[in-house]
């Protein structure tokens, strides 16, 4: 793994101008390594994942301290529009995408953020999800719950991401479609070499392809690790923390 690509400095959010949703949170993202960032629900996962992509203002909030850089570029206060064709994507929790549409319109509506490439990125889609080939004609609001996860993933991929944000993608899955995801986010990384970072409550297998762990509790960090330093037991007195 290379130096870092993303760095969150110091980065407080509030809402509605006052509710504290993170607080002087600081972590960094080396180029190419895969992030695990943990915590229980209502940690302040979410926020920071929509912080970084710029999606804030839509829910009333706002980064009030700190910075978060991009490659040595500010991303505080941009559009996400302009993130995402920085080449960040998020992933949302809910599984957001256009449900009356059809799988083929979904992928290439993705694909507009950056159209060159979308043939090859739509066949490497296709590869990691073939299920998706049977139902591009399908409307997306017939699919199963994990069927909509991994279309959401591929929806990201077609926008051509360097940074791919998932914010618990494993939630509502199967144990059998969750291994599925964290395969394919596994892939994504070794295939080629795309950065992610995941949130999560807690899953066995993330830690398993993690290269580095960051845990919140209460909106801030409070515990940093290499995975295979960390016990269950460090993790549940984080959680406490």
């Amino acid at each position: 793994m290379d130096a870092k690509m993303l760095s969150v400095e110091g980065v407080t959010v509030h809402y509605d101008g006052a509710i504290v949703a993170l607080e002087d949170v600081s972590l960094t993202v080396a180029r190419g390594g895969i992030v695990a960032l943990l915590g229980p629900n209502g940690a302040g996962k979410t926020t920071l994942l929509k912080a970084i992509a710029g999606m804030l203002p839509f829910e009333r909030g706002d980064v009030v301290k700190g910075d978060i850089l991009f490659d040595g570029v500010t991303l505080t206060n941009r559009h996400p529009a302009d993130i995402s064709r920085q080449g960040i994507a998020l992933v949302q929790d809910g599984r957001q995408c256009f449900r009356e549409l059809t799988v083929a319109e979904n992928l290439r509506a993705a694909s507009l953020v950056h159209p060159k490439g979308a043939g090859e990125r739509l066949d490497m889609v296709l590869s990691y999800f073939p299920f998706l080939r049977e139902m591009t004609h399908r409307q997306v609001g017939l699919l199963s719950g994990g069927q909509l996860q991994m279309l959401v993933i591929g929806m990201a991929i077609m926008a051509n991401p360097r940074l791919l944000l998932l914010d618990e993608p494993s939630l509502g899955l199967s144990p059998v479609m969750v291994q599925s995801v964290f395969d394919v986010v596994d892939r994504l990384h070794a295939e080629i070499g795309l950065t992610v970072v995941v949130a999560e409550q807690t899953v066995p297998r993330l830690l398993k392809i993690a290269h580095d762990v960051f845990v919140l509790s209460r909106g801030s960090i409070v515990m940093h690790a290499s995975p295979s330093a960390m016990t269950e037991s460090d993790l549940h007195k984080a959680y406490l923390s």
